[in-house]
């Protein structure tokens, strides 16, 4: 008896966890559904090929809290552990509401968007409209790498490879291709402007700290061409 009684508890227990999952995501769902955003299209193609490459900076979906500028009900201003993933061709956000139900929410009516995979190094995309200078001539979002006196951003972004197509010769692609590029940005007073990173160049940006970081570079050796060797550099110069 005392068996069956355990039994019976368990699949009440797995029943109430499945309707909270289910009960979330209607309510994520009705959120979307009744505040602005679109359905997704992902009809690309020129009129003489087609466009190929990604315009997804990562395909993969990513569970995230995504914070908007204006409220999607009255009230709430955020969404919470949605997937997502951003479209750096049209700079706009796509939410999965369902397995086949995918919205859209426009580029310029998102704040931020935490990624919340444990397993990730800790990231957030923060809207351009955040910064001034250089930020100003730009669309999307960038990604936060490291903050503190000196903030380090990357800007992800998809450019045009346009078809080159010689019909007389029979060579080239008629189609058009997305190529995936990466700007870094060094935020200073609000203002995101355009950095290549080097030694020297970093040394300049940090001639305030100039000794301890000539130290950091020589012991450490950190890679400058990648983000997390470029993460690690400006961890230090901001603990300092």
């Amino acid at each position: 008896m005392r068996h069956s009684s355990s039994i019976l508890l368990l699949i009440g227990f797995f029943i109430t966890l499945q309707l909270r999952a289910q009960g979330s995501l209607q309510t994520t769902r009705d959120l979307m559904n009744h505040n602005g955003l679109s359905a997704a299209t992902t009809n690309r193609q020129n009129n003489a090929g087609k466009l190929l490459g990604s315009p997804y900076l990562d395909t993969t979906w990513q569970t995230s809290n995504v914070k908007f500028y204006g409220n999607l009900n009255l009230v709430s201003d955020s969404l919470a552990n949605v997937p997502v993933r951003l479209d750096l061709y049209s700079h706009d956000v796509e939410v999965r509401a369902g397995a086949n139900d995918v919205r859209v929410a426009k580029g310029p009516s998102v704040k931020y968007i935490v990624p919340t995979n444990p397993s990730d190094s800790p990231s957030r995309f923060v809207n351009v409209r955040e910064f001034k200078g250089e930020a100003d001539a730009l669309a999307g979002f960038f990604e936060q790498i490291a903050a503190g006196k000196l903030t380090l951003l990357q800007y992800p972004s998809v450019y045009v490879k346009r078809a080159n197509f010689n019909p007389a010769m029979g060579t080239g692609s008629k189609d058009d291709e997305l190529i995936p590029k990466n700007d870094w940005y060094i935020v200073q007073n609000g203002k995101a402007n355009r950095f290549s990173p080097g030694r020297k160049s970093l040394l300049e940006l940090m001639a305030d700290k100039k000794e301890q970081i000539e130290t950091y570079l020589k012991t450490e050796k950190p890679d400058l061409k990648t983000k997390p060797g470029l993460s690690a550099v400006f961890a230090y110069y901001n603990s300092l």
